[in-house]
């Protein structure tokens, strides 16, 4: 089934933004085909943390650059999922949260994020208020890889668990060993069942989505 149209300007974004059923419903796909027999959905047992880790920054500080002046010292850029957490395995897809100080994101933001490359997709299943933007990578060490950045607001449940979950693998052993093992044996299943397994067999992300759930 077809994905809806690409949206290409601040207006329209901004137009769907402000429309929560619209935005619930909306979804735009643009499949990675790779000319160089790249698969970007490998599991990776050890992942290049501090190459990627730079790369993440790399694009904190181009899309900081075309924000708006006056708007900067309100974002709140955070690396987030597998990719900041030294020694977990995982794809090589980084993801970042941008943190922004109220839904929808101003226009500013938004034109910021189009001015450097990026197209919108959609919102989170979970939560249409947790917007959706990637970036392909189109040459070096993530050709034909993605990061993906959500903008949320600092309440923003999802926001919370990844940030919650990167911060408890750095800091506590038995976190990081938990979500290791999970995503080890959910890789041995195709990229939806890794997808959805990581969490389901993570006592540690169980932990915090009742932490979270939704009132």
């Amino acid at each position: 089934m077809p994905g809806d149209t690409k949206l290409e300007t601040a207006d329209e974004l901004w137009d769907l933004y402000n429309d929560l059923e619209r935005l619930k419903g909306y979804k735009y796909t643009q499949p990675i085909v790779s000319d160089s027999g790249i698969n970007n959905e490998k599991f990776h047992m050890e992942l290049p943390y501090e190459e990627i880790k730079q790369i993440v920054e790399d694009c904190r500080d181009k899309f900081m650059s075309a924000v708006p002046k006056d708007e900067k010292t309100s974002l709140r850029w955070e690396h987030v999922g597998s990719t900041s957490i030294k020694g977990m395995p995982g794809a090589m897809m980084p993801d970042a949260l941008l943190i922004v100080p109220q839904f929808p994101p101003s226009k500013g933001v938004i034109q910021a994020f189009l001015d450097s490359g990026y197209y919108f997709s959609s919102s989170s299943g979970l939560d249409p208020k947790d917007l959706w933007w990637f970036l392909v990578f189109t040459d070096g060490l993530l050709k034909d890889h993605k990061l993906t950045v959500h903008v949320v607001t600092e309440d923003n449940r999802a926001a919370n668990m990844l940030l919650d979950t990167r911060n408890m693998c750095r800091n506590e052993e038995w976190a990081f060993t938990d979500y290791k093992e999970a995503k080890i044996k959910a890789a041995k299943g195709s990229w939806g069942e890794y997808k959805k397994g990581k969490g389901s067999n993570s006592k540690l992300l169980v932990m915090l989505a009742e932490k979270y759930k939704q009132k």
